[in-house]
């Protein structure tokens, strides 16, 4: 299975891994170069967020695939 089939089967639960991987490099690039502890708790949240979002979307297809 090469990436770009994993890709194209599962669109969605792929964005929400990108985005958790931005997100997750904006709070370590902000949290050692700001000082605004607000904003890296809120850029934290988000984060956070993402990755529920991107493990809950992963586990049908891989569930349903492996199990």
């Amino acid at each position: 299975m090469t990436i770009r089939a994993v890709v194209a089967d599962n669109p969605l639960p792929t964005t929400f891994s990108l985005a958790f991987v931005l997100a997750l490099l904006a709070t370590a690039v902000h949290a050692s170069t700001a000082d605004s502890f607000a904003t890296t708790l809120r850029l934290a949240a988000l984060t956070a967020v993402l990755f529920l979002f991107a493990a809950g979307f992963w586990v049908g297809p891989v569930g349903e695939r492996y199990l």
